[in-house]
């Protein structure tokens, strides 16, 4: 709705206008009214009200000089209509030059009143159309112009000429950069927006994705205190605005735009930080700026102890050791970049593993999504608990598949046993042989005959070392190499721990049942 101010020394005529004329028809609303020129003045200087429907004729301040003495101070966007009861045409060629388009004649009737809300309604609907286009298009000429200094590029001549209209009277410049949650970014935006009109401090937003945005800020000075008050003021406005987790990470302040570039590396920089540090206030690049990552050739080996504990099915150890590998990026504070990585190693391999399996990788990344590009962006705890879930959920997965496609394969490895005892033969062969993970076949065979394959393989050794005994005359040592046995002591062992004797007590007991 338009705002409109009422403005004649007769209340009547007040009176009058309020009641006849139908105001929201064309989209306008009486707010205040007034019986003086100067009283409107005051109105004017402080509400700015869209249109003012004034007499020509009152004491002390008439009509016409109420919107000379407006014009004269600057105030162009305001609407004047003029009412008279004199049909005179001084006063309505002092009215044309003032740049009042309508003017009503007294007494005011309603047709005429809603023809002119009604053409004037058209026109100020347009004037706003026009100004929003030339804002648009002014803020995305700077936004061209100041994205353009950020990536160190040179200026076109609509660029800089842009950039000129901006520079006037800032004494430094500095970046920003601003994350919070997706959902939260409209919001975070219209502070921003909402603290430039009332504060003064002017931002520049330039690129911007799903949870954060970039920001120049037009400083009076390029003084440590002038770009942290404004990036104290900025974090304080946002904060204000939204609910959920908000960052703020800032550059060093430079004295030209064109140094936007070295700004912005340092803001990054600082950024990256962020992964780590998710402080109640903005993180300075000066503060950090003596700071360095760790690096550590080591991850690959713990990215590979956590992909095997997903394709054995072990749930424990998959939370153990990402907990510890987490810890150790924390007091470490290893490169966001190398833990991106190394996550990205560990979904890959456990993709890849899936897919073996005959499932769909795609598919399976889709559902959990992927905050792994420009890792910095997330902190470490999320990254933890995102990696945590889809490696759970791998495994789950990777269970439900091995159920479907194993169920015969076991029998099949037992029969093979059967065959093979007596071979020296390991389990990681056998999953060779079955084109199986080592460590899950033997969990699976665990499972489904209640003992280990070297237990089942011991067995049926043991069964056949006391037919042999019982059915020939044989040496210990023969008999432990027939049966695969690479070490004779070993054989002992197994033998004593199956029938609770030594072989020697076990062969006495045989001689003398035959006695």
């Amino acid at each position: 709705m338009y705002r409109v101010l009422l403005v004649d020394d007769e209340p009547l005529a007040i009176e009058g206008l309020q009641l006849l004329i139908d105001w929201k028809k064309n989209g306008f609303e009486v707010e205040s009214v007034c019986g003086d020129g100067e009283e409107a003045a005051r109105l004017i200087r402080a509400s700015k009200p869209d249109l003012v429907v004034t007499d020509i004729r009152m004491p002390s301040m008439d009509g016409l000089e109420l919107i000379a003495l407006m014009r004269l101070e600057g105030n162009k966007q305001t609407k004047f209509i003029v009412m008279s009861g004199y049909s005179d045409f001084e006063y309505a060629r002092r009215a044309l030059q003032l740049g009042v388009s309508h003017y009503l004649t007294k007494p005011i009737m309603s047709e005429e009143a809603d023809e002119v809300l009604e053409s004037l309604s058209k026109a100020m609907k347009e004037e706003s159309r026009k100004r929003r286009t030339l804002l648009y298009t002014e803020r995305y000429a700077q936004r061209r112009a100041l994205s353009a200094l950020i990536r160190g590029e040179e200026l076109s001549e609509a660029e800089q000429a842009a950039l000129d209209r901006i520079t006037g009277g800032v004494g430094g410049w500095v970046y920003l950069r601003v994350e919070t949650e997706e959902d939260e970014l409209d919001s975070a935006i219209e502070a921003i927006e909402e603290l430039d009109e009332e504060s003064g401090l002017t931002g520049y937003m330039t690129e911007q994705d799903l949870a954060s945005f970039g920001l120049v800020c037009a400083l009076q000075d390029d003084s440590r205190q002038a770009f942290r008050e404004a990036a104290a003021l900025l974090y304080q406005q946002i904060q204000g605005n939204i609910g959920g987790r908000l960052s703020v990470a800032v550059g060093s302040a430079v004295k030209n735009p064109a140094e936007l570039s070295t700004s912005f590396r340092h803001t990054m920089e600082a950024s990256m930080y962020l992964f780590f540090d998710r402080r109640q206030q903005p993180v300075y690049y000066d503060e950090i700026k003596e700071l360095a990552f760790g690096y550590d050739s080591h991850l690959w080996e713990a990215a590979e102890g956590i992909v095997e504990a997903v394709e054995t099915n072990d749930e424990q150890q998959i939370v153990k050791r990402l907990q510890r590998i987490f810890d150790h990026f924390t007091n470490q504070m290893t490169m966001p970049a190398l833990i991106s990585a190394f996550s990205t190693h560990i979904m890959v391999q456990c993709s890849g593993i899936y897919k073996e399996l005959g499932g769909d990788a795609d598919q399976l990344i889709e559902r959990t999504g992927s905050p792994l590009v420009g890792a910095y962006e997330h902190s470490l705890l999320k990254l933890h608990a995102f990696l945590l879930s889809f490696c759970l959920m791998c495994r789950e997965e990777l269970s439900k598949l091995r159920n479907r496609q194993y169920g015969g394969t076991i029998a099949k490895v037992e029969g093979y046993l059967r065959q093979h005892y007596r071979q020296s033969i390991t389990v990681k062969e056998i999953a060779e042989i079955f084109f199986m993970n080592p460590v899950y076949l033997g969990q699976a065979f665990t499972r489904k005959y209640g003992f280990s394959i070297h237990e089942f393989i011991h067995g049926l050794r043991m069964e056949e070392a006391k037919e042999q005994l019982h059915t020939q005359e044989i040496s210990g040592a023969a008999l432990a190499e027939r049966l695969g046995y690479c070490s004779y002591q070993h054989f002992l062992k197994q033998f004593e721990k199956k029938y609770g004797m030594k072989l020697a007590e076990y062969k006495k007991t045989i001689m003398d049942l035959k006695s």
